[in-house]
Protein backbone atom coordinates (compact mmCIF):
# COMPACT_ATOMS: atom_id res chain seq x y z
CA UNK A 1 0.00 0.00 0.00
CA UNK A 2 1.16 3.73 -0.82
CA UNK A 3 2.25 5.45 2.53
CA UNK A 4 0.07 8.58 3.35
CA UNK A 5 2.48 10.79 2.39
CA UNK A 6 3.41 9.41 -0.79
CA UNK A 7 -0.79 9.43 -1.32
CA UNK A 8 -0.81 13.41 -0.21
CA UNK A 9 2.59 14.00 -2.30
CA UNK A 10 0.84 12.46 -5.12
CA UNK A 11 -2.51 14.71 -5.15
CA UNK A 12 -0.42 17.93 -4.31
CA UNK A 13 1.19 16.68 -7.74
CA UNK A 14 -1.72 16.28 -9.52
CA UNK A 15 -3.14 19.18 -8.42
CA UNK A 16 0.06 20.93 -9.37
CA UNK A 17 -0.04 19.61 -12.67
CA UNK A 18 -3.79 20.54 -13.62
CA UNK A 19 -3.68 24.10 -12.38
CA UNK A 20 -0.42 24.36 -14.48
CA UNK A 21 -1.88 23.48 -17.34
CA UNK A 22 -5.19 25.11 -17.27
CA UNK A 23 -3.46 28.62 -16.87
CA UNK A 24 -1.37 27.39 -20.16
CA UNK A 25 -4.73 26.62 -21.74
CA UNK A 26 -5.98 30.07 -20.53
CA UNK A 27 -2.96 31.76 -21.80
CA UNK A 28 -2.23 30.11 -25.20
CA UNK A 29 -5.41 28.15 -26.50
CA UNK A 30 -8.06 30.23 -25.38
CA UNK A 31 -6.85 33.52 -26.92
CA UNK A 32 -5.64 31.73 -29.72
CA UNK A 33 -9.80 30.65 -30.19
CA UNK A 34 -11.17 34.57 -30.38
CA UNK A 35 -8.12 35.69 -32.67
CA UNK A 36 -8.74 33.00 -35.41
CA UNK A 37 -11.02 35.19 -37.43
CA UNK A 38 -8.72 37.97 -37.21
CA UNK A 39 -5.68 36.43 -38.47
CA UNK A 40 -7.98 34.90 -41.52
CA UNK A 41 -8.86 38.96 -42.57
CA UNK A 42 -5.33 39.73 -42.08
CA UNK A 43 -4.11 36.55 -44.40
CA UNK A 44 -4.01 36.44 -47.84
CA UNK A 45 -3.63 32.29 -48.53
CA UNK A 46 -6.48 30.43 -50.00
CA UNK A 47 -6.70 27.06 -48.79
CA UNK A 48 -5.02 24.04 -49.99
CA UNK A 49 -6.74 22.65 -52.91
CA UNK A 50 -7.39 18.94 -52.64
CA UNK A 51 -4.03 17.49 -54.43
CA UNK A 52 -2.28 20.22 -52.55
CA UNK A 53 -3.79 19.03 -49.00
CA UNK A 54 -2.76 15.62 -49.82
CA UNK A 55 0.89 16.37 -50.94
CA UNK A 56 0.41 17.54 -47.72
CA UNK A 57 -0.20 14.17 -46.11
CA UNK A 58 2.26 12.56 -47.89
CA UNK A 59 5.06 14.97 -46.85
CA UNK A 60 4.45 14.35 -43.31
CA UNK A 61 3.66 10.91 -43.80
CA UNK A 62 7.44 10.90 -45.40
CA UNK A 63 8.99 12.53 -42.29
CA UNK A 64 9.46 15.94 -44.44
CA UNK A 65 9.04 18.22 -41.27
CA UNK A 66 11.96 16.15 -39.55
CA UNK A 67 14.75 18.12 -41.71
CA UNK A 68 13.34 20.76 -43.29
CA UNK A 69 11.68 23.77 -41.51
CA UNK A 70 8.83 25.68 -42.85
CA UNK A 71 9.60 28.99 -40.59
CA UNK A 72 11.94 31.99 -40.96
CA UNK A 73 13.22 33.44 -37.49
CA UNK A 74 13.28 36.92 -37.00
CA UNK A 75 16.93 36.59 -37.26
CA UNK A 76 18.83 38.97 -40.03
CA UNK A 77 20.67 36.30 -41.33
CA UNK A 78 17.55 33.89 -41.75
CA UNK A 79 15.75 36.95 -43.52
CA UNK A 80 18.55 37.21 -45.58
CA UNK A 81 18.70 33.95 -46.78
CA UNK A 82 14.95 32.61 -46.70
CA UNK A 83 12.97 36.10 -47.15
CA UNK A 84 11.03 37.49 -44.48
CA UNK A 85 9.97 36.51 -41.24
CA UNK A 86 7.26 33.95 -40.42
CA UNK A 87 3.68 35.80 -39.19
CA UNK A 88 1.10 34.08 -37.78
CA UNK A 89 -1.64 34.87 -40.77
CA UNK A 90 0.73 32.90 -43.30
CA UNK A 91 -0.27 29.43 -41.22
CA UNK A 92 -3.48 30.14 -40.40
CA UNK A 93 -5.24 27.35 -42.37
CA UNK A 94 -2.36 24.93 -40.93
CA UNK A 95 -3.44 21.84 -39.02
CA UNK A 96 -1.35 20.39 -37.73
CA UNK A 97 1.64 23.60 -38.19
CA UNK A 98 4.66 22.11 -39.63
CA UNK A 99 7.25 24.87 -38.60
CA UNK A 100 9.77 22.37 -37.34
CA UNK A 101 12.75 22.93 -35.60
CA UNK A 102 15.59 21.23 -37.61
CA UNK A 103 17.51 21.94 -40.30
CA UNK A 104 18.70 19.13 -42.15
CA UNK A 105 17.76 20.61 -45.12
CA UNK A 106 16.82 24.08 -46.51
CA UNK A 107 14.28 25.89 -44.80
CA UNK A 108 11.52 25.53 -47.39
CA UNK A 109 8.84 28.25 -46.31
CA UNK A 110 9.57 30.10 -49.38
CA UNK A 111 10.24 27.35 -51.95
CA UNK A 112 7.23 27.18 -54.00
CA UNK A 113 7.94 28.14 -57.87
CA UNK A 114 11.59 28.43 -57.24
CA UNK A 115 12.41 24.95 -59.11
CA UNK A 116 10.31 23.52 -61.56
CA UNK A 117 7.99 20.36 -61.48
CA UNK A 118 10.55 18.72 -63.28
CA UNK A 119 13.93 19.59 -60.83
CA UNK A 120 11.67 18.19 -58.06
CA UNK A 121 10.46 15.10 -59.65
CA UNK A 122 14.27 14.32 -60.59
CA UNK A 123 15.52 15.68 -56.68
CA UNK A 124 12.44 13.13 -55.25
CA UNK A 125 13.53 10.34 -57.27
CA UNK A 126 17.84 10.38 -56.97
CA UNK A 127 18.69 13.81 -55.08
CA UNK A 128 22.04 13.63 -55.67
CA UNK A 129 21.84 13.71 -59.00
CA UNK A 130 21.73 17.40 -58.48
CA UNK A 131 22.76 18.13 -55.23
CA UNK A 132 26.03 15.85 -55.26
CA UNK A 133 26.09 16.46 -51.00
CA UNK A 134 22.89 16.05 -50.37
CA UNK A 135 21.93 13.11 -47.68
CA UNK A 136 18.38 13.06 -48.61
CA UNK A 137 16.80 9.25 -49.05
CA UNK A 138 15.62 8.66 -52.65
CA UNK A 139 11.40 8.46 -53.03
CA UNK A 140 10.82 6.25 -55.91
CA UNK A 141 7.29 4.65 -54.67
CA UNK A 142 6.23 7.95 -54.77
CA UNK A 143 6.13 7.52 -58.30
CA UNK A 144 4.21 4.48 -58.66
CA UNK A 145 1.64 4.99 -55.48
CA UNK A 146 -1.29 5.96 -57.50
CA UNK A 147 -4.15 8.16 -55.88
CA UNK A 148 -8.18 7.12 -55.53
CA UNK A 149 -8.33 10.40 -53.67
CA UNK A 150 -11.68 8.76 -51.45
CA UNK A 151 -10.31 9.80 -48.52
CA UNK A 152 -9.87 13.64 -49.21
CA UNK A 153 -13.69 15.08 -49.09
CA UNK A 154 -13.73 13.43 -45.65
CA UNK A 155 -10.45 15.07 -44.35
CA UNK A 156 -11.62 18.88 -46.36
CA UNK A 157 -15.14 18.09 -44.50
CA UNK A 158 -13.16 17.89 -40.73
CA UNK A 159 -10.96 20.89 -41.56
CA UNK A 160 -13.91 23.07 -41.98
CA UNK A 161 -15.05 22.68 -38.43
CA UNK A 162 -11.58 23.98 -37.52
CA UNK A 163 -12.27 27.23 -40.13
CA UNK A 164 -11.11 26.21 -43.05
CA UNK A 165 -13.38 27.88 -45.80
CA UNK A 166 -13.56 24.58 -48.24
CA UNK A 167 -17.44 24.81 -50.07
CA UNK A 168 -19.40 22.25 -51.07
CA UNK A 169 -18.30 22.55 -54.54
CA UNK A 170 -14.48 22.23 -53.41
CA UNK A 171 -15.59 18.87 -51.43
CA UNK A 172 -17.24 17.76 -54.24
CA UNK A 173 -14.84 18.11 -56.75
CA UNK A 174 -11.50 16.56 -54.50
CA UNK A 175 -12.13 13.21 -55.24
CA UNK A 176 -11.30 13.63 -59.27
CA UNK A 177 -9.64 16.03 -58.59
CA UNK A 178 -7.02 13.73 -57.10
CA UNK A 179 -7.78 10.61 -58.61
CA UNK A 180 -5.21 9.00 -60.84
CA UNK A 181 -2.55 10.87 -59.76
CA UNK A 182 0.67 9.78 -58.44
CA UNK A 183 2.48 10.90 -54.91
CA UNK A 184 4.94 12.68 -56.33
CA UNK A 185 2.25 14.50 -58.10
CA UNK A 186 0.63 15.03 -54.99
CA UNK A 187 3.58 16.37 -52.96
CA UNK A 188 5.32 18.26 -55.86
CA UNK A 189 1.80 20.35 -55.92
CA UNK A 190 2.43 20.80 -52.09
CA UNK A 191 6.09 22.28 -52.30
CA UNK A 192 4.67 24.55 -55.72
CA UNK A 193 2.47 26.54 -53.53
CA UNK A 194 4.67 26.91 -50.46
CA UNK A 195 5.23 30.65 -50.12
CA UNK A 196 3.27 32.27 -53.00
CA UNK A 197 0.39 33.25 -51.00
CA UNK A 198 2.71 34.40 -48.22
CA UNK A 199 3.13 37.86 -48.39
CA UNK A 200 6.15 40.00 -46.85
CA UNK A 201 5.60 40.71 -43.47
CA UNK A 202 3.93 44.19 -42.89
CA UNK A 203 6.40 47.39 -42.13
CA UNK A 204 5.87 48.17 -38.41
CA UNK A 205 4.13 51.83 -38.10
Amino acid sequence: MLSKEFSHSLVILIVTTTVVASFSALAWVVPNLFTMGIRQLDSSRPPLSALELTGRDIYIREGCNVCHTQMIRHDRREIARYGDASLPEHDVYEFPHLWGSKRTGPDLFRVGRKYSDEWHAAHLMNPRQLVVESTMPSYPWLFTNRLDGEDVPPKMRALRTLGIPYTDADIDAARLAVRGKTEADALIAYLQQLGLNRPPAKPAD
